[in-house]
This record gives structure tokens, sequence and C-alpha cells, in this order.
């Protein structure tokens, strides 16, 4: 190792060492996240709202976050805010998360949702194929809407 490689080599590691740069972790490539794409809508819970209903649509990518021993798994959503300026803040609290619960459309939530939701015809097709309701609870639903 000539002279110049190795002052080079020690002013490099004296900066780093400065300002807490790894030039290693930085030169390392990180793996992709887990991503789902929603293939049915699926309903949203949570928040000060608990009586108004909510679809994820379908084709929202879901990024695979943590997976827990309670049964749920937590994924997040990223979305583009335009518009509005909104304020950041540090947490209050030390537990901060709050997040929303998805879970598939129910027979029960599907009248509500075609009452008072403006459904697409694919989000309809995107619910019914989703595998959530049977058959029974598609034709029940149907003689519901149907007298």
């Amino acid at each position: 190792m000539s002279r110049r490689t190795l002052f080079l080599f020690l002013v490099t590691s004296a900066i780093s060492g400065l300002i807490g740069f790894n030039l290693e972790s930085f030169m390392e490539e990180k793996a992709p996240p887990l991503v789902h794409k929603l293939k049915a809508p699926l309903m949203l819970a949570g928040g000060a709202t608990g009586d108004h209903q909510y679809l994820l649509p379908a084709g929202t990518s879901l990024y695979f976050d943590q997976a827990f021993p309670e049964g749920f798994v937590r994924y997040k959503v990223y979305v583009n805010v335009e518009g509005v300026s909104l304020d950041a803040a540090p947490p209050t609290e030390k537990f901060w998360l709050d997040p929303l619960t998805a879970f598939p459309v129910r027979k029960e939530q599907l009248g509500k949702l075609l009452q008072d939701y403006p459904l697409t015809k694919d989000e309809l097709r995107g619910i019914l194929a989703g595998g959530a309701l049977t058959k029974d609870d598609i034709k029940a639903l149907l003689d519901e809407f149907s007298r």
C-alpha cells in the first residue's frame, strides 16, 4: 500500500468516524420490500369515525412491515397527499402507532355498501371474487335487493 493510499484511507476513516458515515453499509444494496397488490378491495375500520364505510381499493400496494404472534400482519400503505399542507409533529405518546384494520367485505357490509357507497362494477366484481362471501351469501343478498 502506497503512502498516498494509506493517507487517504486514514483520512476517510477519520472523517467517517466523525460524521458517523459507514461506507460499507452505504454501498450495500438493500433488498426490496415484500409487496402485495390487492386483488379485491378490503374494508377499512378504525380511526375516530366508526360508522362510515371505507374501501381500500383493489390494486393498492401493501408493503410488508411486521407479523405478530396474535395472528395479524402489519403492512404499510404509502399515500401521496396533494392540494393540502399537513403539519407533521413528533409523536407525544410512547405508543404512537394507530393503525387501521383492513378485512374482507362481509355479507352484512356488502348490503350497506351497495346502498350507501358508490361501488363500481370492478369493485363489486373484486369483492364477489375475493372469496370471503359464499354463493349462499351472494344469493341472499341478491334476493334482498330484488324485493
